[in-house]
């Protein structure tokens, strides 16, 4: 059996009439002949479109991109998943590269958008912005995916029931990296072409709105992804503040021999606060590593 045929295609869409079309005809031409289009309630004839194409069409339950790919992940039963935005901007000549490295032993793979993007494909505000969020997911959880918020996704199916997870918008992208780090799912990033968008087609995300989502995303799953990080970064601030307060005090009392007692207390509460945050980090840390250790042992065994 062809790796094609081993593939479901998934496609969420929110009013993408513009693009389905192509999009859906380009992996027929590529070999895919699964593809299940996940619906938000278009109201421009998505759906209707991707059905007259011979897509599978279900209308999801929920809202939000998240929602539509939770959904997707439950009832899919293909060896593998293809995940690609039914925008038009992912070339269906990629797909093949994208599952290939699951036939050789890798779990995950993320297309990445930044080795062939076209002029004009993505906006210089949203360039900065991927580029910071991807330095950023790289020293909260020390791997480097080059684009974590591509929307070209490979999967084994058998990988992504160990995911557990929760975003429902545009979050769903940067949470799939962290939980691909968190539970050691092998991931290979595969170099894509990334095209301008075509016709009336518009852009759903907002770089600002969503972009907040994202970086909150980023730093709530540190909680339990890399609490040395999470709790470490809370814990420093309160020894700044204790810090300061405590430095201030000092001042005063050594060079206008004023001593500031409810200053020194709330100091002293900050620096005792922070110091404990800190420890808890690393406490958490060290039984974050027993848990996978003993979860790999186990998948080893």
């Amino acid at each position: 059996m062809k790796i094609q045929e081993m593939t479901c295609v998934l496609i969420p869409t929110l009013n993408e009439i513009e693009t389905i079309e192509r999009v859906i005809e380009g992996f027929y031409q590529n070999g895919f002949t699964n593809i299940l289009v996940v619906d938000g309630g278009s109201v421009d004839g998505t759906g209707e479109k991707a059905e007259e194409k011979g897509a599978t069409v279900i209308l999801q339950s929920g809202e939000g991109k998240g929602n539509a790919i939770r959904e997707a992940f439950q009832m899919i039963e293909s060896e593998m998943i293809l995940m690609v935005d039914g925008d038009g901007t992912y070339l269906a000549e990629d797909g093949l590269s994208m599952v290939k490295p699951l036939k050789g032993g890798k779990d995950h793979t993320i297309g990445d958008r930044f080795y062939d993007m076209s002029p004009g494909a993505m906006s210089l505000l949203n360039q900065v912005g991927n580029r910071w969020i991807n330095m950023l997911f790289f020293k909260i959880y020390g791997e480097d995916f080059r684009d974590v918020l591509s929307g070209y996704h490979a999967f084994k199916k058998d990988s992504i029931e160990d995911l557990f997870l929760t975003s429902e918008g545009f979050g769903i992208e940067i949470e799939l990296g962290i939980r691909c780090v968190s539970e050691d799912i092998s991931t290979e990033v595969v170099p894509i072409s990334y095209r301008s968008r075509t016709g009336d087609s518009v852009a759903k995300l907002n770089p600002i709105r969503d972009g907040i989502v994202i970086v909150k995303t980023l730093y709530k799953l540190a909680q339990t992804s890399n609490p040395l990080f999470y709790f470490g970064s809370i814990g420093i601030i309160g020894l700044i503040i204790g810090g300061i307060l405590g430095g201030y005090a000092m001042f005063e009392w050594a060079y206008q021999s004023r001593i500031h007692q409810v200053i020194i207390v709330i100091g002293a509460f900050f620096l005792l606060l922070g110091s404990q945050i800190v420890m808890l980090g690393m406490f958490s840390e060290t039984v974050l590593e027993l848990h996978r250790e003993k979860r790999n042992s186990i998948r080893k065994g």
